[in-house]
């Protein structure tokens, strides 16, 4: 395979580096690090393996067999659901939320100043099928649900999560599953 590299076209970030390397294992069947870091630096995008096992960590890449039985790296695998990772979405649950509350099916939740983009992120990440999207903003976390349900489960199920490592309180019940954490 020839690579040919073309002109830059997004930003040198962390986060534009991680959404790039999410696209091309969508797009086609790479089966190790030395490939992915040879694609992406086609793309101008330098890294080095270590970063690089960072971001396939991070984005929740793993290695499955494809339907040809060969091995390829994957996101979004299909049956996550959130919590199913200890190390990702629970951790940074209990890490920054602080309160959640749903309003018919849009799940609303709080964090700390500058948390929220990195809690929406994993949420995003984490595949659940009943999640549209989130909208971040500095400490609030907006995540539109295919229902009022699934608002509420979702909301019930990330208190559940913070709980298990701080203590909560309750605040007003009035919009659904809501309770503030305090460390």
């Amino acid at each position: 395979m020839k690579i040919v590299a073309v002109p830059q076209t997004t930003p040198q970030t962390m986060p534009a580096r991680r959404a790039r390397i999410t696209s091309i294992l969508a797009a086609e069947p790479v089966a190790s690090q030395h490939a992915l870091g040879e694609l992406l630096l086609a793309e101008g995008i330098s890294v080095t393996q270590t970063t690089l096992s960072r971001d396939l960590e991070a984005i929740g890449a793993v290695k499955q067999n494809d339907a040809s039985g060969k091995v390829r790296y994957v996101t979004n695998v299909a049956g996550v659901e959130i919590g199913s990772n200890p190390d990702s979405v629970s951790k940074i649950v209990a890490d920054v939320l602080i309160g959640a509350e749903s309003a018919q099916n849009i799940a609303v939740l709080h964090t700390p100043p500058g948390a929220a983009h990195y809690l929406a992120e994993t949420l995003d990440r984490s595949g659940a099928s009943d999640i549209v999207g989130t909208v971040a903003g500095d400490d609030t976390v907006l995540v539109v649900m295919r229902t009022t349900e699934a608002a509420l489960d979702l909301c019930a199920r990330l208190l559940r999560l913070a709980e298990r490592s701080g203590t909560t309180i309750p605040t007003s019940a009035v919009g659904g599953a809501r309770k503030r954490r305090t460390s």
